[in-house]
C-alpha cells in the first residue's frame, strides 16, 4: 500500500530550532540537552527501582500490556519530556502523573538514562509503506540521533503496535496534543484508520494478547 502524504506537511516545523516553545512552559534548550545527557544509568536503575516502573513497564522495559508502552531503548530526551509532561498535567494519564508526584528533575534524567540502554523489543516489521522514510525522519534513531541533542520524538521500532495505534488515533483527533511543534496531530488527521494500522503493526513488536 503507498500512502501519498505531502511530504512539505509531513515535515512541517522541521526548520524551527529547539529552543521553540511547546506545550506549556517546556521549552528545549541547550542546557536542557546538557542536562539529560548528564543522566547516569547505574542510579536511573536504582531508581526505577525504588519508583516502581516495572509495575506497569516490566523490569526489563518491555511492555506486556497493549495500553502500556514499551520504553526499554527510547531516547532519553523523550523519556524526561514525558515524564515532565505527565507531571505538570500536560499529557494526562492517572496513573503516571501519580507516579511522577515524588520524582524530581533530577531523578527523571537518570531513569531515562537508564532505560535508553536497555534493548528494545524487535520489530516485526511488515509491508514497507510510502510515508516510512518520512516518518523515519524523526523517529528512527540511527537517522536523527547523532549527536543527542537534534529530536526528541520517540522511537518506534518494537513499541507495542496496539500502544502505537492508540497513540496515532490519540492525535489525529488531538486528544493528545504535547507533540513537538504540533506534527503529529499535522500528520495523523491526514491517516485514515486503516494506515494507521498498517503503521503501527510495521513499527510495532508482535501484538499483545488482550
Amino acid at each position: 500500500m503507498r500512502l501519498a502524504l505531502p511530504l512539505a506537511v509531513l515535515l512541517a516545523g522541521l526548520s524551527f530550532t529547539a529552543v521553540a516553545s511547546e506545550n506549556g512552559s517546556f521549552k528545549w534548550a541547550d542546557d536542557k540537552f546538557a542536562f539529560v545527557a548528564s543522566g547516569d544509568a547505574e542510579k536511573g536503575k536504582a531508581l526505577a527501582k525504588q519508583f516502581k516502573c516495572k509495575k506497569c513497564h516490566n523490569s526489563d522495559g518491555i511492555s506486556d500490556d497493549p495500553e502500556t508502552p514499551s520504553i526499554a531503548g527510547q531516547r532519553a530526551t523523550y523519556m524526561y519530556k514525558q515524564m515532565h509532561d505527565y507531571k505538570a498535567g500536560v499529557r494526562e494519564s492517572r496513573d503516571m502523573k501519580k507516579a511522577m508526584r515524588k520524582v524530581s528533575d533530577e531523578d527523571m534524567v537518570h531513569i531515562a538514562a537508564w532505560y535508553n540502554t536497555l534493548e528494545a523489543a524487535p520489530a516485526v516489521g511488515g509491508k514497507p509503506l510510502l510515508q516510512v522514510k518520512i516518518c523515519d525522519s524523526c523517529h528512527d534513531k540511527d537517522i536523527v540521533e547523532k549527536d543527542g541533542d537534534i529530536e526528541v520524538a520517540p522511537v518506534l521500532h518494537g513499541q507495542v503496535p496496539q500502544y502505537l495505534e492508540a497513540a496515532m488515533a490519540q492525535f489525529r483527533t488531538s486528544d493528545r496534543s504535547n507533540d513537538l511543534f504540533e506534527r503529529m496531530q499535522s500528520v495523523s488527521h491526514k491517516l485514515t484508520e486503516d494506515e494507521i494500522k498498517q503503521l503501527a503493526l510495521y513499527y510495532g513488536s508482535t501484538p499483545v494478547e488482550e
